[in-house]
């Protein structure tokens, strides 16, 4: 049975924050624009001249084109996203694609000289068959080419219903302002790998005037892939920790002979030593990772230590987590670190105001077989869950 070490984060502040703020800018690691094969694009045509409706090819042809797009992009990532379609139907303008749970509306465009697109009423307001999430993609049918451009969340639609002025057209459509897609590609990725999507779903019986982020957590997502941190004690990266910018440290022992300057291991190592008065020690065996959520708009960054208990029997892992702030960063009070077993909640950290350079930390002790969850969340209720963390070290 796993059981959770809790520490005050109090008491454990980072090293002095600069008081200029740091302007982070991402490179996106995958390109969005892909160029589809000729096979691709001889399928969309052909989905095309099955639409009757002499109005319907040519947007049906962008929608088939998109959809190919879209495929390629997904899967040319280390998770292989699968994204889940009728290859023998003309795609629809509503739900038209599937990636795990999550339910995809693909809006595709010949052009973007409009400031607004069009989407169907039913893939927001059906309580059983509404979009989690609505791509917007630009075909560039000359050149073969499909571009994913951004995304829109249907929580995030929801709330700006009112505001926005949306009202049903006598097509049944929705009409919505192109800013509206304010979710960038890689987020896409990001909430596809990690979240489940009934974060993002918004409430099914709310009036969509009250609705907002969601404020309570759902339990992990089972089906996603985990990240094998077993693999780190053979210096190396599975596919999940690798697609989420996880880089790994060198061995804790030998981390004193590096002396560039402020490098992740030294800002580690200054947390570890702010923690040996409360008694935690760190076995020179431990072998860690970081990843840095710039790709998430938040300037923080997660570590995730391990390291094996050979004693008990049967043997058993720990898995140590630090949430903190990037360099020049705070966190903002309130921010909340959770970590989880199959079961229950192991561990749950707020920050305090006033400790805005302050660290949460969490320890996890379980048997080789047992996974952990581990959720971060933010005051205005938004969280990440990252896929579960096991201990396999010859998986």
């Amino acid at each position: 049975m796993a059981f959770p070490t809790f520490y005050s984060p109090a008491t454990l502040n980072a090293m002095n924050p600069s008081p200029d703020p740091v302007d982070f800018e991402f490179t996106p690691q995958r390109a969005t624009t892909v160029t589809l094969s000729r096979e691709a694009v001889n399928w969309a045509v052909q989905m095309g001249q099955q639409v009757s409706d002499g109005a319907q090819p040519w947007p049906t042809f962008l929608r088939a084109m998109a959809l190919r797009g879209l495929q390629h992009w997904l899967e040319a990532g280390a998770l292989n996203l699968a994204l889940y379609y009728d290859t023998h139907q003309p795609p629809t303008p509503g739900v038209n694609g599937r990636v795990g749970n999550y339910r995809l509306c693909l809006v595709a465009q010949g052009s973007l000289s409009d400031d607004e697109v069009a989407i169907p009423a039913a893939t927001v307001n059906d309580p059983a068959g509404f979009a989690h999430l609505y791509i917007l993609a630009e075909v560039q049918e000359e050149v073969d080419q499909v571009t994913i451009l951004a995304g829109l969340r249907r929580d995030r639609l929801l709330a700006q219903q009112h505001t926005l002025g949306l009202v049903p057209q006598t097509d049944g459509t929705y009409r919505i302002p192109i800013h509206c897609f304010d979710t960038t590609p890689e987020d896409l990725l990001l909430y596809l790998t990690c979240l489940n999507p009934a974060q993002i779903g918004g409430s099914e019986t709310a009036p969509a005037a009250a609705i907002a982020l969601p404020q309570t957590l759902p339990q992990p997502d089972p089906t996603r892939a985990p990240i094998n941190v077993g693999r780190w004690l053979r210096n190396q990266l599975d596919a999940v920790a690798d697609s989420l910018a996880w880089t790994l440290m060198p061995p804790l022992a030998t981390a004193n002979a590096m002396r560039s300057m402020r490098t992740p291991v030294e800002q580690l190592e200054d947390i570890l030593r702010k923690l040996q008065p409360t008694g935690v020690t760190i076995p020179p065996s431990a072998r860690g990772a970081y990843t840095d959520l710039q790709t998430m708009g938040l300037p923080f960054r997660l570590y995730a230590l391990t390291w094996t208990l050979v004693e008990p029997h049967p043997p058993e892992w720990t898995l140590f987590l630090f949430l903190g702030p990037a360099p020049g960063e705070h966190l903002p009070p309130g921010t909340r670190l959770i970590v989880r077993d199959a079961a229950t909640v192991l561990a749950e950290q707020t920050l305090a105001q006033g400790n805005e350079g302050g660290f949460l930390y969490a320890q996890a002790i379980g048997t080789w077989d047992e996974a952990f969850t581990a959720t971060v969340e933010l005051p205005n209720g938004n969280t990440l869950n990252w896929p579960p963390f096991v201990f396999q070290p010859e998986g």
